[in-house]
């Protein structure tokens, strides 16, 4: 349709711009040729490649040879719908959105080897982790259907962190706790202390209805959890705990009323809570606003290795934290199972064989010098 230079000023101004149509869209794209003649040679190759493209499947198929990167998330997010649960859906949408923001009008023949490592390094230039960048490119791939490793045979995942995760300590646990006493977010101020007081993953938590809550026989029943050994487990509720869900249900009563069993602890609603037939799947701004104004630089996951820790710490056997916690890696056994021997070595360091006999001087039985005392760090502050 037209040749042309940009009016725009810069290092990208130089090179000729082509501009056409073809089968109903618009492609513009740098020619990267300063000259008029190589330009229209690059539009009529250009054109040529289209053609070839479209030539590989039926007339009536066309024009799916020629689709962009966005044309195929769009329909791949509203089947995804279907069959997921609404938080793998935003996983899904949260992925695909820095995607088909920088490679959105990219057309699948041009998705190269070489275009997706300019989009890896444009994302670690921007400091996106390994592990974010490879679920941004494999959700891709799984809109366009097939395999990564057929797609992109090339590009190599990066490396990701293999970490299970920290511990907050007292003193962060109770900057956290602090910071919500000043905020008006009902769902932080619940939702921070239940995470540390039950080692629930944040998409269990978020989803509990008034149902799953028993403030009288002091349990709480996980739904639909990550895995189905945590699926249905039931998880006591400490006097801690029951304080702040005590004031919840007072807060839940004033806004929408005595609780149905069927409505969510966390209603759904921006910029307030609004909705309680449906339950909130974002908290992402009021979680970081937290962290920013106690200065705790912790993810909401953590929350739960800070249970897991506690337990461990106070040498719980692994089959009560199984119990309580639902599935565990291997890796977060390991470690938790260093924490345990950690306060047992505590433990036996105070026994000695010979030990001080009084008035004599002298050591006399093996019994403890001292009765080790296991830091209690679960309870909320």
């Amino acid at each position: 349709m037209a040749v042309y230079r940009p009016k725009r000023k810069g290092e990208g101004s130089k090179y000729y711009v082509c501009e056409f149509i073809y089968q109903g869209k618009r492609f513009q794209e740098s020619t990267g040729a300063t000259s008029k003649t190589v330009a229209k040679e690059y539009e009529k190759r250009r054109r040529a490649e289209l053609e070839r493209a479209a030539a590989g499947l039926p007339t009536e198929q066309k024009a799916r040879r020629i689709r962009t990167v966005g044309d195929v998330i769009e329909p791949y997010l509203e089947g995804y719908k279907l069959n997921h649960r609404p938080k793998s859906v935003l996983f899904a949408k949260g992925r695909l959105a820095q995607v088909k923001k920088v490679l959105g009008s990219v057309v699948l023949s041009d998705l190269t080897d070489a275009r997706v490592k300019d989009y890896i390094r444009q994302r670690q230039g921007e400091k996106v982790s390994g592990r974010t960048i490879n679920m941004e490119i494999g959700e891709l791939s799984r809109a366009i259907g097939q395999p990564w490793s057929l797609l992109w045979p090339k590009v190599r995942k990066l490396e990701e962190r293999r970490d299970v995760g920290r511990a907050l300590s007292d003193v962060e646990q109770k900057r956290l706790l602090d910071g919500l006493k000043n905020r008006h977010t009902p769902h932080l101020q619940t939702l921070v202390p239940l995470l540390l007081l039950t080692g629930m993953r944040l998409g269990e938590a978020l989803s509990l209805t008034w149902a799953q809550v028993d403030l009288m026989a002091l349990t709480l029943r996980v739904g639909r959890a990550k895995t189905s050994s945590g699926t249905g487990r039931t998880i006591p509720i400490n006097p801690d705990l029951g304080s702040v869900l005590a004031a919840h249900r007072t807060w839940f009563v004033e806004q929408f009323g005595e609780p149905q069993p069927d409505q969510y602890l966390f209603p759904w609603g921006k910029p307030l809570p609004s909705d309680p037939n449906r339950y909130a799947t974002d908290i992402t701004w009021g979680w970081d606003q937290l962290r920013a104004d106690t200065g705790v630089s912790c993810r909401l996951h953590d929350l739960r290795h800070t249970f897991a820790t506690r337990l461990a710490e106070n040498g719980v056997p692994e089959s009560t934290m199984l119990a309580l916690m639902g599935h565990m890696s291997r890796a977060m056994l390991e470690r938790y199972s260093h924490i345990r021997m950690a306060a047992k070595r505590e433990a036996v360091a105070g026994v000695r064989l010979h030990r001080k006999a009084e008035g004599t001087g002298e050591n006399s039985e093996a019994v403890p010098v001292k009765v080790p005392v296991v830091e209690q760090s679960s309870k909320i502050h």
